[in-house]
């Protein structure tokens, strides 16, 4: 595979299928539009074929920020009222690759991605709404904590992962 992480854009997506309807719909109906919104999607894309090049996956992110009160004590630490947070507002992969890696490889993407945005416009956490049990397990693996207010919101510092990843910061 020939795999490249692209802004969305004009892509093909009706044959997308992550096994979940309300995600393949989003990608389909909503990601053009959601520019506008202030919402940027990226597509993990396969160039093998450049004649008929196939979206594997997709991420959305957008700026957020989350009130003090609704995250644990130790990531509140030092924290203003409002925390500045990017949000990592959808991640699927399509069912024909699921269960080898990439889903990591996705999520890792956007993790550098945002920890990119806030070197340069600011930033502390990451957060991500889980939409479902199994994702919440996918997003703990990868060391999420879930939000004490809300089991199926996820954070993690973005200290956190720039260390992880090797990455400058701040």
């Amino acid at each position: 595979m020939n795999l490249r992480i692209e802004p969305f854009d004009h892509h093909d997506v009706t044959s997308f299928d992550c096994g979940n309807e309300s995600l393949d719909r989003w990608l389909r109906t909503a990601a053009a539009n959601s520019a506008g919104h202030g919402t940027r999607v990226f597509l993990l894309v396969d160039h093998d074929h450049p004649a008929a090049v196939r979206v594997l996956g997709y991420f959305a992110v957008a700026p957020h920020y989350v009130v003090r009160t609704e995250v644990g004590r130790r990531i509140a630490r030092g924290a203003p009222e409002r925390i500045p947070a990017i949000l990592l507002a959808k991640l699927a992969l399509d069912r024909t690759v699921q269960r080898q890696g990439l889903g990591t490889e996705l999520l890792l993407s956007a993790l550098s991605l945002m920890v990119d945005a806030a070197r340069r416009a600011g930033g502390r956490l990451i957060l991500v709404d889980a939409i479902d049990d199994d994702a919440v397990g996918f997003y703990r693996h990868h060391d999420f904590e879930a939000l004490p207010s809300d089991p199926r919101r996820l954070v993690i510092r973005i200290s956190t992962v720039a260390s992880a990843l090797d990455l400058p910061w701040p």
